[in-house]
């Protein structure tokens, strides 16, 4: 039985939030779901979600109406997005306009990761670990195995939606302020934030 593609993009942004539209595995849907927009609306509002489009991310992003589905990360994958948030508005802001990837390095983590000065260091197990949910909610996308400093990862722009909506410029600030509460903290609470 063939699966209607109404009902497996609903699946899609009920199982993962984000949907982007510059990413060639998911640009098909998100033009679907701006085709039918109002027909999304319909289909989510009944069950407590709000579908919002941010065209100008070209990103669709489905919100529960009652903050419940939340993820809560750990304390260094809550450090490791607010780093890619970081990166990726940093890099957003010295890109031309019709460039569409933001692709960061191991090492431009790592960089941020250390100004931190946290106890736990930076190492591929707390990247991966990191990493892993992060990935799984459409907000990055490892280009390359992890394996050297080189290697490249695909911050896409739901980053900044996975927080608070602002323009990049406050994004940026906010972003700085966020991690600064990182610096040289003594928690090894794992399940912070």
């Amino acid at each position: 039985m063939a699966v209607d593609i109404r009902e497996e993009i609903a699946n899609y942004l009920l199982n993962n939030c984000f949907l982007i539209g510059t990413v060639d595995s998911t640009r098909d849907k998100y033009y679907y779901v701006i085709n039918h927009e109002e027909s999304f609306r319909q289909l989510f509002q009944p069950i407590g979600y709000t579908l919002v489009i941010h065209r100008n991310l070209r990103v669709v992003q489905l919100i529960n109406n009652h903050g419940r589905g939340r993820l809560s990360l750990k304390k260094y994958e809550s450090i490791m997005l607010l780093i890619l948030r970081l990166l990726y508005v940093e890099k957003r802001e010295s890109l031309s306009t019709s460039e569409e990837r933001v692709v960061v390095t191991i090492e431009e983590i790592k960089n941020e990761y250390e100004k931190l000065n946290l106890p736990r260091r930076f190492d591929k197990v707390l990247l991966e670990d990191s990493l892993r949910n992060i990935k799984r909610y459409n907000l990055v996308q490892p280009l390359d195995k992890l394996l050297d400093m080189d290697a490249k990862i695909q911050v896409y722009p739901s980053v900044i939606l996975a927080m608070p909506d602002t323009t990049i410029s406050k994004a940026y600030e906010e972003t700085s302020k966020l991690l600064a509460q990182y610096v040289n903290s003594d928690e090894e609470d794992e399940n912070d934030d």
